[in-house]
């Protein structure tokens, strides 16, 4: 993904390209509901956004536990806050869009496995807060680089999927999500700096890449169950 032997700027710039072509950022079936019934879409934004929702919950106040980790190593003026929307970005805002979304396509409508698979998405969850908080240098850092860049990613495939909706049906607008939409998922100029100026110490430098790599394993665990569900609802009629 980043050359280990780069300068810190050459390595903060290769991983964050590595990243923008990985494909466990976000679950694949999302970038093809587009294709499919509108009624069947929506039951399977709303299976995704119930779950998705357990297993996010709770980010922005990490990603502000993550920022302020990062100001007892590095000379940051900003309040935590601040800084965590300076690395982060439009990631902080994706709780309210996933409340909104379910609330506006309404609650799943695949009850079998249910009750496992919200077990599932709250140890999903759990795992991340572990990652989050390690206090392995680096690491929680890496982390939180790989969520804020899968969960922009994430909103902007369902943004899509919601203006593409056939003409005749109610509109869902999450004004979140729309402002995503029109915007890459790309990391923040504060990210980027901040990434090349930790990964000049050669342990941080490992550190982040163990945390981006345990994230993109979780994640891609995640989508995989979140896609057979969303499988599960396609042999029904809806």
């Amino acid at each position: 993904m980043a050359q280990q032997s780069a300068s810190g700027p050459d390595f903060a710039a290769n991983l964050l390209e590595g990243l923008k072509r990985e494909p466990a950022l976000s679950p694949a079936y999302l970038a093809e509901l587009s294709d499919v019934p509108w009624e069947l879409a929506t039951a399977i934004l709303a299976d995704f956004a119930h779950l998705f929702a357990i297993a996010s919950h709770g980010w922005p106040i990490m990603a502000t536990q993550v920022a302020g980790a990062l100001q007892e190593t590095l000379p940051v003026d900003l309040p935590a806050p601040d800084l965590a929307v300076a690395l982060f970005g439009d990631s902080i805002l994706h709780a309210d869009c996933i409340r909104q979304l379910a609330v506006a396509v309404g609650p799943t409508r695949l009850r079998a496995g249910l009750t496992t698979s919200e077990a599932n998405a709250l140890t999903h969850r759990r795992r991340l807060e572990i990652l989050l908080t390690s206090e392995r240098n680096g690491c929680a850092f890496g982390t939180g680089t790989a969520i804020s860049l899968s969960w922009m990613r994430v909103t902007r495939l369902i943004s899509h999927v919601l203006q593409n909706a056939p003409s005749g049906q109610p509109a869902i607008t999450i004004p979140g999500l729309e402002i995503m939409a029109h915007q890459p998922p790309a990391p923040t100029p504060a990210l980027t700096e901040y990434l090349a100026t930790i990964a000049e110490d050669p342990s941080a430098r490992r550190g982040l890449l163990f945390g981006i790599g345990q994230a993109l394993t979780l994640q891609a665990t995640f989508w995989s169950m979140l896609a057979e569900r969303a499988r599960c609802l396609s042999r029904r009629k809806i």
